[in-house]
Formats: C-alpha cells, structure tokens, sequence
C-alpha cells in the first residue's frame, strides 16, 4: 500500500527543506539471506532516521506460502521469526520505525486475515518501543472500507481503485498527507502547506478503474 503513497510522501517530506526522503521497494519481509543483504545494504547506504514500513495486502499470501511450505511451524512462530529479526535489521544503527498498518480491502475473506496481520504488527509495537504503529484506515477508511471519500473541495472523489485493494491517486494523497504529519512530528518538520497541489501538477493521468484519476 505505501508504494502508491511513496511518491507524494516523499515529495512531502522534501518539500519541506528539512529531511531527504527514499522510497525503496524491497522483497518481502526478509525470510532468508538474500532478502537479508538486500535489506542490510539499503540501510548502510541511506543510513536513516526513520524508516516507514507499509506491509499491506500481499504479505498474506506470503504468509500462507510459509504456511503451506512448513517454514513456519505454528501461527504464533510468525512474529518471532520474521517479525522481530526485521526490526532488528532497521534499526540496527539507530534509526525508529514507523509500522503503517494495512487499510482495509474489499474481500471479507482476505480482510480477515490481513486483519490477523495488523494485529501482530499492533502487538510488535507494542513490544519495541523502537516501533510506532500507525493505522492506514485513519486516512483511508476511517468507517470501513469505501470507494469515495470528501476532497478537497468537499466533494466525493475515488480513493480506491476497481480491484477494492489499491490506491487511486486522491487516496494516495490522503494517506501521504497522514504520514506526513507522523513523519514531521518525529523528525521535527515544517509541512509545506501547498505540497499535495505541487505534486497533483506533476502528475499523469492513471488508467486502473479511478473514476477522478486526476487530469492535470
């Protein structure tokens, strides 16, 4: 979920003078020594304050893989054997972490257990006070899941796109701007206020079932 929030959040971040932002698209939560190196060498290289970790709806079919695999012997082996050794990772030279929750999708089934997930991610905060837990719904889906939400002007324009998972681009603005303040409070930011329209400006339209993509 956050990769389609990546790119106005970081566009945000560095609009306002006092922080460089990076996006990067790792592997699944680590689950062997590769994925391990990939992680380790991005966190040497950009040596971070703050990492935001989004870990949304795909990570349940990874889980289920792991499952049906016999990696993971019982349910309650997930969190101390990916969960834990992934905090440790990033934060390894110092830096916090920022847990965005997955905001809920359209599909009961699959909903319930990603809701499974956000639970053990809720927990993980919990127990690492290096970890704050902040939940995309806030944004997103503040009454459950929703196709449309007020805009800017007050009128209903499509946060969701067609698949009743992804983002559409006014969706990946809310929940940029919620990060942004998370993400200003802990490093000490100054929002632009005039970020979200600077970034709309750049924007392309997107085909994907958005109904308001937006048209420059």
């Amino acid at each position: 979920m956050l990769e389609e929030a990546a790119g106005p959040l970081a566009f945000a971040v560095e609009a306002t003078g006092g922080a460089d932002a990076e996006f990067s698209l790792g592997p699944d939560l680590p689950r062997d020594e590769a994925d391990v190196a990939l992680w380790r060498s991005a966190i040497e290289r950009t040596d971070p304050d703050l990492v935001v970790v989004s870990v949304g709806h795909w990570e349940y079919l990874s889980v289920l893989g792991d499952f049906a695999e016999g990696e993971l012997l019982e349910p309650g082996s997930y969190p101390e054997e990916v969960l834990d050794p992934f905090v440790d990772l990033l934060t390894a030279g110092g830096a916090r972490i920022l847990w965005v929750g997955p905001a809920v999708i359209a599909d009961p089934d699959e909903a319930e257990f990603v809701d499974g997930l956000e639970e053990d991610f809720r927990a993980l905060a919990e127990r690492r006070p290096e970890v704050d837990f902040v939940d995309a719904d806030t944004w997103v889906a503040p009454d459950g899941f929703t196709e449309t939400l007020p805009g800017p002007d007050g009128d209903p324009v499509q946060v969701r796109r067609a698949d009743g998972i992804h983002l559409c681009p006014e969706g990946q603005v809310l929940l940029a701007q919620g990060l942004l303040d998370e993400v200003s409070e802990r490093l000490e930011l100054t929002p632009d206020a005039g970020w979200a329209e600077d970034w709309r400006a750049g924007q392309e339209p997107e085909p994907g079932g958005c109904a308001s993509d937006y048209q420059g």
